[in-house]
């Protein structure tokens, strides 16, 4: 074990050592993770992380590259893996700077495997459950097929389970144990690996310092698709022990898999559309701190992977099973209960004018509270094309988000009668407020009628409306018509300008102007 004891502890100081260096770094270039409705933290927190443990891991490796190429490794493969490393840190660094899109986020570890593969590294066999090994050299591009499908498996899990402090980086350092005590055991004894994987996991850990709850900084993009690359490639290296991995990494691929599967259900793009339904996620939302989430997923880490290091193949596919009807009664018992959750929200009313104004705060603060529907009512459209555009946006949105919605037919003229003779008042002036009451007027009878708990109006969120004059009429209307008028506006925290870049970002059409014929004019 004296073998062993030097690289450590080189890779963890390094790691503290690194990690201090980033975080300056990242707080002088201003590469931080902000708040925001999706997020837990609540204050700017730095990023790249992920480069501290990629330079820890890379040098200690270099360092002893001599052990760590002492068994059937060549230099080849050691490069091909930290060219790989380097590109997914280096593309990490620059999402994390410049919030790339999906579409571009995933060429880095596309050609991550490219560069893996170029090394030479490969499959050659694996173990057939039933008895015997399938040697995929007699598969044409079967093994560059599934070392791709491996890897990106694992970067997209580690990616998508970065939401709480200390959680990726906890789960790789035991993972990377796990696998250092699996090639130390007799029957798979590989002291060249064992070395690799706890060099990853001295790294792992002289990060976790900074990263566990309360964290100080976070692992950023490149971080957590490294963690995940990582520990893909020793699997693949240790002549391929992908049941290990899987039974480390099982609750969190399931998870991965469940949230892929969920949204393509609901006809979403599951790289381009979040939510707060990870399994992470439900913990807190249970009542569990972070420190006590992270905890739950540590200990099915340790103890599946714990279990793979005494069972035979057959035993880890029982194991496996274990972990997949886990995963499904967990999954059952969470819709069953969003089931009850969702018949306890009280309904709400919502007049939108536009989808960028709607969107982002419905998404991100009206429906984890309430049944919304939205209600699109807006005679003042100048034209039969402008509120066609309006409305194809607003529907496209409210089936992303699954959102009902009720449409009144265009009907301007009527609109025109009732602010004639006000066409030359200012915004803001008394052809607005009348504007105004119309469509809340017609919001406050549809929900008596329909018996909505609350009503509200989209037009509260925007800073080129009279919402002192909106919040009257409400209260107003309340009275008239028994139903709550929901008065929330939402503007310290700065829901027009969030809905703005959330709306860019989704593609949405974004007026210029309020919608009338006459906010075009004083344009």
């Amino acid at each position: 074990m004296n073998v062993y004891i030097f690289p450590f502890i080189i890779s963890f100081s390094l790691a503290v050592v690194f990690t201090l260096l980033i975080k300056k770094i990242a707080l002088k270039f201003s590469i931080v993770d902000k708040p925001g409705p999706r997020k837990i933290h609540k204050k700017a927190m730095p990023l790249l992380g992920g480069v501290a443990i990629f330079l820890a891991f890379f040098l200690t490796l270099f360092i002893y590259s001599k052990s760590f190429l002492g068994g059937n490794l060549e230099w080849s493969h050691l490069l091909g893996f930290f060219f790989g490393g380097l590109i997914i840190t280096g593309g990490g660094v620059l999402d994390d700077k410049y919030n790339l899109a999906p579409k571009w986020q995933i060429i880095f570890p596309l050609l991550a495997i490219g560069a893996l593969i170029i090394g030479g590294v490969t499959i050659e066999k694996i173990t057939n459950p039933f008895g015997g090994l399938i040697y995929l050299q007699d598969y044409f591009l079967l093994g560059p097929f599934l070392i791709s499908l491996w890897l990106l498996g694992m970067m997209y899990t580690t990616k998508l389970l970065d939401g709480v402090d200390g959680l990726v980086t906890g789960v790789g350092t035991i993972g990377s144990i796990i696998i250092f005590l699996f090639t130390l055991t007799t029957n798979y004894y590989q002291p060249d690996i064992a070395l690799a994987a706890l060099i990853l996991a001295a790294a792992a850990c002289g990060f976790l310092i900074f990263n566990f709850h309360p964290a100080k900084i976070f692992l950023g993009e490149g971080g957590s698709l490294f963690l995940g690359y990582a520990l893909g490639v020793l699997s693949i290296i240790s002549g391929s022990k992908i049941a290990i991995a899987l039974l480390i990494m099982g609750i969190p691929i399931l998870d991965v898999a469940w949230t892929i599967l969920r949204r393509l259900l609901v006809g979403k793009n599951p790289f381009r559309f979040a939510d707060k339904k990870h399994l992470h996620h439900r913990l807190l939302a249970l009542g569990l701190n972070q420190r006590q989430t992270v905890m739950v997923f540590y200990s099915l880490s340790l103890i599946f992977g714990v279990s793979g290091l005494f069972l035979q193949s057959k035993g880890k596919i029982l194991a496996l099973a274990l972990l997949l009807l886990l995963m499904i009664i967990t999954v059952s018992l969470f819709h069953y209960l969003d089931f009850l959750n969702e018949r306890q929200k009280p309904k709400l009313l919502l007049q939108v004018c536009c989808a960028p104004c709607a969107s982002y705060i419905s998404y991100n603060y009206l429906q984890p509270v309430y049944r919304l529907t939205w209600f699109f009512y807006n005679p003042n459209l100048v034209s039969q094309e402008e509120y066609d555009k309006r409305l194809y946006y607003v529907k496209k949105m409210a089936k992303k988000f699954l959102i009902p919605l009720i449409v009144v037919p265009y009907k301007h003229d009527l609109w025109l009668k009732k602010v004639a003779g006000y066409e030359t008042d200012p915004e803001k002036g008394e052809r607005c407020r009348i504007c105004y009451f119309d469509r809340l007027e017609k919001t406050a009878q549809l929900a008596k009628t329909k018996k909505f708990d609350f009503f509200s109006t989209s037009l509260l969120y925007s800073p080129f409306k009279d919402v002192d004059a909106l919040k009257n009429m409400g209260k107003d209307l309340e009275k008239k018509y028994q139903s709550i008028f929901l008065d929330s506006d939402y503007r310290a925290e700065n829901a027009y300008r969030n809905s703005q870049e959330f709306a860019k970002n989704l593609g949405m059409y974004r007026q210029k102007f309020c919608g009338c014929e006459f906010s075009i004019r004083k344009k």
